[in-house]
């Protein structure tokens, strides 16, 4: 009931907070706890969703063992173009073995990790993407990936500082076992191969005025999308299950773009 009452957003006490969705334009998009001598290779997967001039303001962490937050404990460097995938490992002789090129960049500190350890993404010291419970201890989880890998599922993520194990698919522990590289792999790490979403819902609206207007989603490109019609949105109504595809986007979008749509017009330009 924050909107009781209001006849405007702008003049409303607890305005809903339109157009202010600022993305995380990296993400944790897999985790592999490999099968070589000292547990190698260690390392994450990053998907850059847009240009990034400057990697330095992320950085990653690892939470060993369910201890909780360690913070920032690497900094990246460099730049990263849109759509390329960035690899952080603890080391860069394994994982070149293991997958035939060398990583990105190397952490001993923040990838000393198990198949039990949760991985922390930063943006300027902020947590941004999270793989894991950082306050359990993995073994025995459903996202225990012990000599095996944690890869996230097309168009999930960035999921904030709250993990999303359905936003994750798993090889199941000691998967990977005496595999020598991830080409010959019986169940290979499925590298360089997220899709992102291009449309993220970033606001839902039940509003105040008379029969409950305006009532509304907010929708925001990450990227350019030449045709919106690829996409659709629906209700699930009073917990009755999925509606389905119940309307059917139009148009186009440029990267940064928010998107309206509304049940109608009048009560939704009368608040907004």
């Amino acid at each position: 009931n924050a909107l009781d009452d209001e006849t405007t957003n702008a003049a409303a006490e607890t305005p809903f907070p339109i157009g202010t969705y600022n993305p995380s334009e990296l993400v944790i998009t897999g985790v592999i706890d490999g099968p070589l001598t000292g547990g190698l290779p260690k390392a994450i997967e990053l998907y850059a969703l847009a240009d990034i001039a400057d990697l330095s303001v992320y950085g990653v962490g690892s939470a060993n063992n369910g201890g909780g937050t360690g913070g920032v404990e690497f900094t990246l460097s460099g730049s990263a173009s849109a759509g390329e995938f960035i690899y952080v490992a603890s080391e860069s002789t394994g994982f070149t073995t293991f997958f035939g090129f060398a990583p990105t960049l190397t952490s001993v500190s923040a990838l000393s990790i198990n198949g039990d350890d949760a991985i922390e993404l930063f943006l300027n010291g902020a947590v941004v993407d999270v793989f894991g419970e950082i306050d359990t201890d993995g073994t025995g989880e459903p996202w225990e990936h012990l000599d095996g890998w944690a890869y996230r599922n097309d168009g999930t993520g960035p999921d904030g500082s709250t993990f999303v194990l359905d936003s994750w698919s798993f090889s199941g522990p000691n998967a990977l076992d005496d595999e020598t590289t991830n080409a010959a792999a019986e169940t290979p790490f499925p590298i360089g191969t997220y899709n992102p979403s291009e449309l993220v819902i970033t606001g839902v609206i039940d509003g105040p005025l008379t029969g409950g207007l305006p009532k509304a989603i907010e929708l925001y490109a990450l990227a350019d999308i030449a045709d919106l019609s690829v996409y659709g949105v629906g209700s699930a109504n009073n917990g009755g299950g999925t509606g389905g595809v119940e309307f059917t986007l139009s148009g186009s979008a440029s990267a940064g773009e928010f998107i309206y749509v509304a049940s109608e017009s009048t009560g939704f330009t009368t608040f907004f």
